[in-house]
C-alpha cells in the first residue's frame, strides 16, 4: 500500500520547509521527489502537520496501568512491597492482558510506537501486541536465589515459551531477559541469566542503581558498586538495557561507556518515588549511551514521553545549573535515535529513506504550540502529548485524526474499571 504525506514539516528540515514523504509498505520509500513506479492509495493533505519518528519508550511495565494512582505519596520500600506487589500477585492473566492494552492505548495517544516491557504475566503482553499492532521488546521479570530455584527455573521457562509464541501469531514483538534488581535476584542467578542470553543471543533488561539503599547494601554485601557488581557477573558484556543508574560512583562512568550498555533514565518516575537525579549530563559527556523511558503508570503515573522529555531537559539543567544542559534537540535525540539503538533497531528513531514507517503526525495548530518559533523546542517544553493526530506504526494507522484504530478504548475502560472495582 503507497501512503503519500503531502507538505509534511519534517524535523530535521529547516524551519519553513515542507516536503513530501512517500511510504510504500512499511518502509520510506522516498522523501521530496515521487520514486519511480510509485503509486499512492491514500494521500494526506500535512500543510498543518509536523512529522516526527514515533517515540521508543525503554523502559516500562505495562501491565501496571491497573495500578496507576493506587500508591502515592510514599516511599519506594512502602510502594513496592506494601502496595505493589500484592496487587500485582493477585491479578490474573486476563486482568493483566486488558492492563496492557490500557498502556497501549495511553502510548499510542501520546507518540509511542514501541515499547521495552519487563512483564510478569507470561503471554498477555505479546498477545495485546498482536491485537493492536504495537511494537515491543519484551522482557520476562526473572526472581530468584539461584540457576536451581524452582520460581526462577519457571519463569526462565515461560520466557522461551512466551518467544515461541511470538513467533507463532506473528506479533511485532523482539525477546529478551529481565532480571529484575539485583536485590530481587541472587548472584548465581544473574551469572546463569549473563550466561544464557550470551548463548541464545538476547538482550538483557535489568533494574539497577535505583534508590540509596540498593548502592549502599550493594557496596556493604559487595564491597562494591552496583554497576561494578553486574559487570563482575558478565552482564555488561552483552546488549543490556540498565533502568534508573541514579546512584554512581566516579568509577561507574567508565565502567558503562561501552557500545551495548544502554542506560535507561525515568525521571518522572525517580522524582515522585523520591530517588533522585540520574547524572545524565554527565554519563553523555563520558561517552555512556543513554535512552529515555518512563517507567510503569503505577510510579510516573503516565506512559507520557513528552512529559518525559520535559522533565529529563529540564531536571537536568536544575541539577547542573547549567541553562544549556541537555538541549530540546538531545533530548528528541535521546527519546527517539538513542532508543532506536538500545533496542537493536536502527531501521527506527528517524525519518529517512529506507527506514521502517514507524511515524506520528503533530498538530501545529494547537494552541500550546503557538507561536511555532522553534518546532524541537516546542515539542520538548509546550507539548503535552495531546498534539499527536496520527501514528503510524510499520507502516499501518494505528491512529488516524484521534482515533484509535485498533484499539476498542470504550471496552478496555470498561474492563480495567471492573478489575480497579477489587482494590477500590
Amino acid at each position: 500500500m503507497g501512503i503519500m504525506l503531502k507538505k509534511v514539516h519534517l524535523l530535521q528540515s529547516p524551519e519553513e520547509e515542507r516536503t513530501d514523504v512517500y511510504i510504500n509498505g512499511n518502509r520510506i520509500s522516498a522523501i521530496g521527489r515521487e520514486p519511480r513506479g510509485f503509486s499512492a492509495d491514500e494521500t494526506i493533505d500535512c500543510s498543518g502537520k509536523t512529522a516526527m519518528p514515533g517515540f521508543i519508550n525503554c523502559h516500562t511495565h505495562a501491565y501496571m496501568s491497573l495500578m496507576r494512582n493506587y500508591a502515592d505519596d510514599v516511599p519506594f520500600a512502602t510502594w513496592l512491597f506494601d502496595r505493589i506487589l500484592p496487587i500485582e500477585d493477585s491479578l490474573s492473566l486476563e486482568e493483566a492482558y486488558w492492563g496492557n492494552l490500557l498502556s497501549i492505548a495511553e502510548m499510542i495517544r501520546s507518540g509511542t510506537t514501541t515499547f521495552v516491557d519487563m512483564q510478569m504475566f507470561p503471554r498477555m503482553a505479546v498477545k495485546a501486541c498482536a491485537d493492536t499492532g504495537m511494537r515491543a521488546l519484551i522482557t520476562r521479570g526473572l526472581v530468584g536465589s539461584d540457576r536451581n530455584d524452582e520460581g526462577a527455573k519457571t519463569r526462565i521457562a515461560q520466557a522461551f515459551d512466551e518467544m515461541d509464541y511470538g513467533k507463532d501469531i506473528g506479533a511485532p514483538v523482539s525477546f529478551g531477559l529481565g532480571p529484575h534488581a539485583i536485590y530481587t535476584c541472587g548472584e548465581d542467578l544473574l551469572r546463569y541469566v549473563a550466561e544464557l542470553a550470551h548463548d541464545k543471543n538476547l538482550p538483557v533488561h535489568l533494574h539497577l542503581a535505583e534508590t540509596q539503599k540498593e548502592f549502599d547494601d550493594c557496596m556493604n554485601e559487595h564491597g562494591m558498586s552496583p554497576a561494578a557488581y553486574v559487570d563482575s557477573l558478565g552482564l555488561l558484556d552483552g546488549e543490556i538495557l540498565l533502568a534508573h543508574c541514579v546512584y554512581l560512583d566516579d568509577n561507574d562512568f567508565s565502567i558503562l561507556a561501552r557500545p551495548h550498555v544502554h542506560v535507561v533514565t525515568n525521571p518522572a518516575s525517580n522524582m515522585k518515588l523520591a530517588n533522585g537525579f540520574a547524572p545524565v549530563t554527565r554519563m553523555l559527556r563520558e561517552g555512556i549511551h543513554v535512552a529515555l523511558g518512563t517507567d510503569s503508570a503505577a510510579s510516573n503515573n503516565a506512559l507520557n514521553m513528552f512529559t518525559e522529555m520535559r522533565l529529563l531537559s529540564m531536571s537536568q539543567k536544575g541539577v547542573t545549573r547549567d541553562a544549556l544542559a541537555l538541549t530540546a534537540e538531545e533530548t528528541l535525540r535521546i527519546a527517539t535515535e538513542n532508543g532506536a539503538a538500545a533496542i537493536g533497531r536502527e531501521d527506527l528513531g528517524s525519518i529517512e529513506v529506507g527506514r521502517t514507517a514507524d511515524l506520528i503526525l503533530i498538530d501545529e495548530d494547537c494552541p500550546s504550540l503557538r507561536p511555532l518559533y522553534n518546532r524541537k523546542a516546542s515539542l520538548v517544553y509546550s507539548a503535552s502529548g495531546s498534539e499527536v493526530s496520527d501514528v503510524m506504526i510499520d507502516g499501518k494507522w494505528v491512529m488516524r485524526e484521534r482515533h484509535l484504530k485498533t484499539i476498542d478504548e470504550e471496552r478496555v475502560i470498561y474492563e480495567t474499571e471492573k478489575i480497579a472495582a477489587k482494590y477500590r
